[in-house]
């Protein structure tokens, strides 16, 4: 029962661990392997804006949620007058209710919205720097997104350098 322990230990660390493809044959000088996806992440300023939309996401829907609250406790109050004022009039103030809701929806995704793109922005130009200083420096002559091979040598892999250069560049991103 032990020995089952510490292999499903095991087999969890190494589905945590990073995939790293087969290495295959001597680097081609001159190709380099990027995954754009692998530097942002690993890269404090990529860790930075996932966690402030996370907590952005988070305020967002606590406002949305007390502000629906309102427009819920106002329907409820409309519908319990619906035997009591004319139908049209009903149904007028029903649909101004949902038309409150739905804009409100709206208006929270367009600031979420725009909050993601102006920190993708920031790491997006953060990335473009990192990258131009490590293509110069490995003497990059091609460079090929690295989630699309099937196997390569880590020497032409050039995501960790660029994660450690956007480092140097940005720190943390503002989307307020």
């Amino acid at each position: 029962m032990r020995s089952i322990g510490v292999l499903l230990i095991g087999l969890a660390m190494l589905a945590a661990a990073p995939a790293s493809a087969q290495t295959f044959g001597p680097p081609v000088a001159g190709l380099c392997l990027l995954s754009r996806a692998g530097a942002i992440s690993a890269s404090r300023a990529g860790q930075s804006l996932q966690a402030q939309l996370r907590q952005m996401q988070a305020s967002l829907n606590a406002d949305l949620a007390q502000r629906r609250a309102s427009i819920d406790q106002q329907r409820r109050l409309l519908e319990a007058q619906q035997g009591v004022i004319a139908p049209i009039e009903f149904q007028r103030q029903l649909a101004g209710l949902n038309q409150q809701a739905q804009t409100l929806d709206q208006q929270q995704n367009a600031r979420f919205i725009a909050a993601q793109t102006r920190g993708q922005q920031q790491v997006d130009r953060t990335l473009n720097d990192a990258l131009s200083r490590i293509i110069t420096r490995n003497a990059c002559g091609v460079v090929i997104e690295r989630d699309n091979a099937y196997g390569w040598n880590n020497a032409m892999d050039i995501t960790p350098a660029t994660a450690r250069e956007m480092d140097g560049v940005l720190q943390a991103v503002t989307i307020q």
